[in-house]
Protein backbone atom coordinates (compact mmCIF):
# COMPACT_ATOMS: atom_id res chain seq x y z
CA UNK A 1 0.00 0.00 0.00
CA UNK A 2 1.61 3.07 -0.84
CA UNK A 3 0.69 6.70 0.18
CA UNK A 4 1.68 10.28 -0.69
CA UNK A 5 1.49 13.04 1.59
CA UNK A 6 2.49 16.49 0.61
CA UNK A 7 1.34 19.66 2.64
CA UNK A 8 1.50 22.83 0.53
CA UNK A 9 1.77 26.40 2.11
CA UNK A 10 1.43 28.24 -1.36
CA UNK A 11 -0.69 31.69 -0.17
CA UNK A 12 1.75 32.07 2.27
CA UNK A 13 5.03 31.17 0.04
CA UNK A 14 3.44 33.75 -2.07
CA UNK A 15 2.70 36.18 0.42
CA UNK A 16 5.55 36.18 2.47
CA UNK A 17 8.23 36.69 -0.35
CA UNK A 18 5.84 38.85 -2.66
CA UNK A 19 6.35 35.99 -5.27
CA UNK A 20 4.43 35.64 -8.72
CA UNK A 21 1.54 33.25 -9.13
CA UNK A 22 3.65 31.17 -11.76
CA UNK A 23 6.59 31.41 -9.05
CA UNK A 24 4.30 30.32 -6.14
CA UNK A 25 3.19 27.41 -8.39
CA UNK A 26 6.59 26.69 -9.06
CA UNK A 27 7.43 26.51 -5.76
CA UNK A 28 4.28 24.29 -5.08
CA UNK A 29 5.74 21.83 -8.19
CA UNK A 30 9.07 21.85 -6.79
CA UNK A 31 7.65 21.10 -3.20
CA UNK A 32 5.56 17.85 -4.66
CA UNK A 33 8.04 16.50 -6.71
CA UNK A 34 10.42 16.81 -3.72
CA UNK A 35 7.99 14.32 -1.63
CA UNK A 36 7.46 12.50 -4.81
CA UNK A 37 11.38 11.57 -4.68
CA UNK A 38 11.21 10.79 -1.19
CA UNK A 39 8.19 8.60 -1.08
CA UNK A 40 10.25 6.75 -4.56
CA UNK A 41 13.00 6.57 -2.06
CA UNK A 42 11.13 4.68 0.72
CA UNK A 43 9.30 2.23 -2.36
CA UNK A 44 12.99 1.42 -3.14
CA UNK A 45 14.00 0.78 0.25
CA UNK A 46 10.70 -1.14 0.80
CA UNK A 47 11.50 -3.55 -2.49
CA UNK A 48 14.56 -4.37 -1.43
CA UNK A 49 14.32 -5.01 2.22
CA UNK A 50 10.87 -7.78 0.63
CA UNK A 51 13.84 -8.99 -2.03
CA UNK A 52 15.95 -9.84 0.77
CA UNK A 53 13.26 -11.47 2.82
CA UNK A 54 11.84 -13.25 -0.33
CA UNK A 55 15.59 -14.96 -1.21
CA UNK A 56 15.46 -16.04 2.44
CA UNK A 57 12.89 -17.43 2.34
CA UNK A 58 13.72 -19.02 -0.52
CA UNK A 59 16.71 -20.59 0.58
CA UNK A 60 15.10 -22.20 3.46
CA UNK A 61 12.73 -23.78 1.98
CA UNK A 62 15.29 -25.35 -0.80
CA UNK A 63 17.02 -26.48 2.31
CA UNK A 64 13.66 -27.77 3.99
CA UNK A 65 12.60 -29.42 0.79
CA UNK A 66 16.12 -31.40 0.53
CA UNK A 67 16.10 -31.96 4.03
CA UNK A 68 12.79 -33.97 3.67
CA UNK A 69 13.87 -35.76 0.39
CA UNK A 70 16.64 -37.11 2.57
CA UNK A 71 14.48 -38.37 5.12
CA UNK A 72 11.93 -39.43 2.54
CA UNK A 73 14.37 -41.64 1.24
CA UNK A 74 15.99 -42.64 4.00
CA UNK A 75 12.54 -43.95 5.36
CA UNK A 76 11.88 -45.99 2.29
CA UNK A 77 15.30 -47.48 2.37
CA UNK A 78 15.08 -48.75 6.00
CA UNK A 79 11.52 -50.51 4.93
CA UNK A 80 12.52 -51.85 1.94
CA UNK A 81 15.61 -53.43 4.14
CA UNK A 82 13.43 -54.43 7.52
CA UNK A 83 10.31 -56.16 5.18
CA UNK A 84 13.28 -58.34 2.97
CA UNK A 85 14.71 -59.74 6.29
CA UNK A 86 11.16 -59.86 8.01
CA UNK A 87 10.20 -62.28 4.49
CA UNK A 88 13.86 -64.17 4.84
CA UNK A 89 13.27 -64.72 8.45
CA UNK A 90 9.60 -66.18 8.01
CA UNK A 91 11.05 -68.26 5.13
CA UNK A 92 8.66 -66.47 2.12
CA UNK A 93 11.69 -65.55 0.44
Amino acid sequence: MATFAASYTGRKIGEAAKLKPLEVDLKRLEDLSDAIVQDFALMRKREEEMRDTNESTNSRVLFFSIFSMCCLLGLATWQVLYLRRYFIAKKLI
